[in-house]
């Protein structure tokens, strides 16, 4: 049987009460999935949903952290013959014509760099400085959480991190949620890529990766052209981010108001 791409689609609703408020009951999800079931079904690409995480307590654990830690068991599990898997943000859509980013991705961890909103990052990398212990970061390989590709070489890597984890859960939390309050997977992430000397593959183009949407006026359009009224997130972008909002609510409402707009692209 031939190896297939795996598509690891993270869309985890928290039971917590907070969480559902905060996120609008994760109505996002049912609009993302579509999006990507879609695409997958075009490309070959097999769609594993990742809804349902190992840890019972999905409170104290969240997706950002044990999806992770259950791409490659969750896949191995179903008896998935697998090449490489993506691990994809349920806060995202796909174009419906986006060309097959897996043949982009070869040997290495495949993600994008996180140049978006530096000072965020500088904020939660000088946050954790001490619990790395002085460790200096290289801000020019920085990356993004969001968007991942692997194959089975990895495992070690996630295993690591897995470890790391949980044997300093204690302190990770009280960085990330009191001392800190930035950052959740991404610069303990970012700091074991780093400290291990992992090479990551950021040559993927940057329409695969358009975030930040609000703040780079990517729903704006060329209002010189009377005749294309166009977005430019949907003539130029291939998968969009739907995050840096002010208001939370913001990324449901304008993710279904882009599904209501693109929707009949989607057959």
């Amino acid at each position: 049987m031939d190896k297939k791409h795996v598509l690891f689609w993270v869309g985890i609703k928290s039971e917590d009460e907070h969480l559902r408020n905060k996120h609008g009951n994760f109505k996002y999800l049912d609009i993302s999935k579509k999006c990507w079931e879609y695409w997958c079904k075009k490309n070959d690409v097999i769609f594993f949903p990742y809804e349902k995480s190992s840890e019972k307590d999905t409170s104290a654990h969240k997706a950002t952290w044990t999806r992770w830690f259950d791409v490659f068991d969750q896949i191995e599990q179903s008896n998935i013959n697998y090449d490489k898997i993506a691990v994809i943000d349920g806060s995202t859509l796909i174009r419906w014509d986006a060309p097959n980013f897996f043949n982009l991705a070869k040997g290495q961890i495949t993600a994008f760099r996180s140049l978006e909103n530096l000072r965020w990052i500088t904020q939660s990398v000088d946050g954790y400085k001490d619990f790395f212990n002085g460790f200096e970061f290289d801000l020019k390989k920085y990356i993004s959480c969001g968007f991942q590709v692997f194959d089975q070489t990895h495992k070690s890597f996630l295993q690591e991190l897995k470890t790391f984890y949980y044997e300093n859960y204690d302190n990770i939390m009280e960085l990330q949620n009191v001392k800190v309050g930035k950052g959740t997977d991404q610069p303990v992430y970012n700091y074991l890529l780093q400290l291990k000397n992992i090479k990551v593959n950021t040559s993927l183009p940057s329409p695969f990766m358009l975030t930040h949407l609000y703040r780079f006026d990517w729903f704006s359009h060329n209002w010189q052209l009377n005749v294309d009224k166009t977005p430019f997130f949907l003539k130029y972008g291939y998968i969009w981010f739907y995050s840096g909002f002010p208001n939370r609510g913001d990324r449901y409402n304008l993710m279904n108001q882009t599904w209501e707009a693109i929707k009949g692209q989607y057959k």
